[in-house]
């Protein structure tokens, strides 16, 4: 029974044999949780300028629909008394 685990065309590579002997793990991870903090912190920044976006564009309805219901309430109240005289 044979100890190698040749697969494919290694056996027949003219370059030299090399063994890799320790290989320092994390770096995919650090790398990987960079990754998806920049994807996170670029998800947040789009979602913010959005909501700005859509303020800035549908403020002016919200403002205009405020005095009207203002108007409502000031017609609906109690009319003030008379003014007096000015001496």
């Amino acid at each position: 029974m044979s100890q190698h685990n040749i697969t494919g065309s290694e056996a027949f590579t003219k370059g030299p044999f090399v063994i890799i002997r320790a290989v320092k793990s994390g770096g995919f991870r650090r790398r990987r949780s960079r990754s998806i903090a920049t994807y996170v912190v670029v998800a947040v920044l789009a979602l913010s300028a959005g909501a700005a976006v859509a303020a800035f564009a549908l403020g002016p309805l919200l403002v205009q629909a405020n005095p009207a219901a203002g108007a409502q309430a000031d017609a609906t109240s109690a009319p003030a008394g008379p003014t007096p005289p000015v001496a």
